[in-house]
């Protein structure tokens, strides 16, 4: 006899696939994943964001990553715990504004999906990194 421990649900298909446009930076795509109503917080090293529309959700996200002229995800990762879904990733960039100097991110939280779009999302960031380029 077996028994199934994990089968994909639309919640968690959801959530990977915010890792996914994200992870290639197709901000499009990314609106179209995230509820009109979207509440989105993120605790980032200095202050708290908070939102409540996917443009304004979009928006933090390419200001961060939209205009890096070099951009390298280094880890993405995705589980589910206790019915939310739980999102991380590592990038690697060179942000327009020191486009020399690589840096590191990390940002990791937790996804609520309803109706099959990101209603809620909580995240906490590291910040920007600076890293040796090797």
């Amino acid at each position: 006899m077996s028994t199934t421990l994990y089968a994909p649900t639309k919640t968690d298909t959801t959530a990977r696939a915010f890792l996914d446009t994200l992870a290639r930076r197709d901000f499009a795509a990314l609106r179209g994943l995230i509820a009109d109503d979207v509440w989105f917080r993120i605790l980032l090293p200095r202050h708290m964001v908070e939102t409540h529309t996917a443009a304004e959700a979009v928006a933090a996200f390419h200001e961060w990553y939209g205009t890096a002229p070099a951009f390298e995800v280094h880890r993405l990762d995705h589980h589910t715990m206790a019915g939310r879904e739980f999102v991380a990733y590592r990038i690697r960039l060179r942000p327009a504004w020191a486009p020399d100097q690589w840096h590191l991110i990390e940002q990791s939280g937790y996804v609520r999906v309803r109706d099959g779009r990101i209603s809620r999302l909580d995240l906490v960031c590291t910040g920007f990194h600076p890293v040796d380029p090797a």
